[in-house]
C-alpha cells in the first residue's frame, strides 16, 4: 500500500457512524443487547497461545479462581491445565484461527537484541465447535515481570471462562450471561496477576464467539467482548468488506493488577456486542498495531495542525515531507483509522485471491503493514543509536532525550505488536484449519 496516500476520512464518516449504530455498548453486562444462544459446545477443535509458550509459563496452578464461595469445580468443565488445551491440536489447511507478536522496537547497538526485550504482550485463542474464546494482554511497561503480568492475565482469564462456560449445572442461556462470564474471567485475571512478583499490571480484551438461536439484522452468530486498557477487538466483514471496532469510545485508560495499591483500574472498562455473520472474522490486537493506523502517528495529520516537515527541519527526508492536514477531530480520526484498515484488508483480499479473509491471511497482513509502518522510525532509531556509543558517558542522557524527541516526528509507533483472529463458524474434527503453535 502506498504509503503517501492520505485518509479520506470523511468520505468514511457516514458509513462508520452507521455501522457504529449497531454496536451495543456499555460499561456492564446489564447495558449489552440480550439476545439467546445456542448451548455452547464444549469440544475443543483446536488451539493457540503466544508468544513462544505464551501462557504456558504462569504458575502451575493458579488460584485466580472464578468459582463462587465453597462450588466444587466439575470434572466436566474443562481446565486450562487439560493438557490438549496446552498443546494445541495438529491441524492442516488455511488457518480458521491463529495469532502472532512481534517487536517493532530498534535493536540494541552490538547485541543483537531489541529494546524492549522481552515482548510483555501474550494472546490464546480456543476454537471449539460451534464458539471461541480469544483473549490479548499487554503488561504495562518492559521486562519480564511486565511479561508476567499479561501472561497472569491471560490464563486467569481463560481458566475462568473454561469453567464458566461450559458449566452443565448452570448453562449459558443469553449473552448478556456471556458478557457476565467475561467480567467474571477479569476478577480472575486479576487475581492471577496479584500472585506474580512485584507490582505489575496488564490491559487485557477478551471476545467470545457464539451461535445466537434467532438472526438478529439476518446475522446469526455474534461477538461479546470486554475491554480494560489500549488493546481493541474489531470484526472484518467479509461480506461488506468494512473493518469495525466493537471496543469503539476506549479511552485507553484502567489496567488490572496493581494500578491503584493492589487493586484494579476499571474506570475505563468497556463491554461490547455485535452480530456476525459466518464467515466474518473477529481479531483483537495490542495499541501496537492499533496506533500504527491513526493519520496522527502516521504523521499524515499532526496533533497541533503544524506540517511535520516544519518540526524536523528542511533536511528531513521523511515520508511526510510535505504538509500534512492539521489534526483531525476524535470521530474523524476513528473513521480514518478504520478507512486505512479497510482498505488494507481490501487490497489483502484482492491480492490473495481469496472469497473470505480468514485468520492467518488477515493476522500476516496486520503485522506486514505495522513492520512497513514502522520501518522509517526504526531505522533511524538505529542509526542514531550507533552514533551514541561514540559519545562520552556525561553527554549520553541528553544525546538520547534529543535523538527520542526527533523520533517522534517520524511515522510509526514502535512496541509490541500482538493480534490474534477467529473466523467465524462451525468447525468439527475433519476441519482443522488452525495454525501450529508458536
Amino acid at each position: 500500500m502506498d504509503a503517501e496516500k492520505k485518509f479520506h476520512a470523511s468520505k468514511f464518516t457516514k458509513q462508520w457512524g452507521k455501522a457504529r449504530r449497531k454496536i451495543s455498548v456499555g460499561t456492564c453486562a446489564a447495558e449489552i443487547q440480550c439476545e439467546p444462544i445456542v448451548t455452547l459446545n464444549l469440544h475443543i477443535v483446536g488451539t493457540k497461545t503466544g508468544p513462544l509458550t505464551g501462557l504456558m509459563c504462569g504458575k502451575e496452578q493458579l488460584t485466580g479462581d472464578c468459582t463462587d464461595g465453597d462450588e466444587d469445580e466439575r470434572s466436566d468443565v474443562l481446565s486450562i491445565d487439560d493438557p490438549d488445551m496446552l498443546d494445541g491440536l495438529p491441524c492442516n489447511g488455511d488457518g480458521e484461527a491463529n495469532g502472532e507478536s512481534v517487536t517493532l522496537y530498534d535493536f540494541k547497538p552490538g547485541t543483537g537484541e531489541h529494546y524492549g526485550d522481552p515482548i510483555a504482550d501474550v494472546y490464546a485463542v480456543i476454537a471449539r465447535a460451534n464458539n471461541a474464546i480469544l483473549a490479548i494482554a499487554d503488561g504495562s511497561d518492559w521486562g519480564p515481570k511486565a511479561r508476567e503480568a499479561a501472561r497472569s492475565a491471560v490464563r486467569g482469564s481463560i481458566e475462568c471462562l473454561n469453567k464458566r462456560l461450559f458449566d452443565s449445572q448452570y448453562p449459558l442461556k443469553t449473552t448478556r450471561d456471556v458478557m457476565n462470564a467475561i467480567l467474571l474471567s477479569f476478577d480472575s485475571a486479576h487475581k492471577c496477576i496479584l500472585e506474580t512478583e512485584g507490582t505489575t499490571s496488564s490491559a487485557l480484551c477478551v471476545a467470545v464467539v457464539c451461535e445466537l438461536v434467532r438472526p438478529v439484522r439476518n446475522k446469526n452468530w455474534c461477538v461479546c467482548v470486554a475491554n480494560l486498557g489500549d488493546s481493541a477487538c474489531f470484526v472484518w466483514s467479509n461480506r461488506k468488506g468494512i473493518a469495525q471496532e466493537v471496543t469503539y469510545g476506549n479511552s485507553g485508560k484502567g489496567c488490572l493488577g496493581h494500578a491503584i495499591g493492589d487493586k484494579p483500574d476499571k474506570s475505563n472498562l468497556r463491554c461490547g456486542f455485535l452480530p456476525v455473520h459466518e464467515n466474518d472474522t473477529v481479531f483483537l490486537v495490542t495499541d501496537g498495531i492499533s496506533e500504527n493506523f491513526d493519520p496522527v502517528v502516521l504523521c499524515e495529520a499532526t496533533s497541533s495542525g503544524k506540517a511535520g516537515a516544519e518540526k524536523r527541519g528542511s533536511t528531513d527526508k521523511g515520508t511526510n515531507a510535505e504538509h500534512p492536514p492539521a489534526a483531525p477531530i476524535p470521530e474523524e480520526t476513528e473513521s480514518a483509522k478504520l478507512a486505512k484498515l479497510t482498505e488494507l484488508l481490501l487490497s489483502a483480499r484482492s491480492h490473495k485471491r481469496v472469497e473470505y479473509l480468514n485468520a492467518d491471511i488477515l493476522v500476516n497482513t496486520l503485522f506486514e503493514y505495522a513492520i512497513e509502518a514502522t520501518d522509517e522510525k526504526r531505522k533511524f532509531l538505529e542509526r542514531s543509536w550507533d552514533d551514541v556509543d561514540y559519545i562520552d558517558a556525561e553527554d549520553q542522557s541528553s544525546k538520547e532525550y534529543e535523538i527520542l524527541k526527533v523520533a517522534e516526528d517520524y511515522p510509526g509507533k514502535v512496541d509490541h505488536a500482538t493480534a490474534v483472529a477467529y473466523k467465524v463458524g462451525h468447525l468439527t474434527d475433519g476441519q482443522r484449519h488452525m495454525s501450529q503453535t508458536v
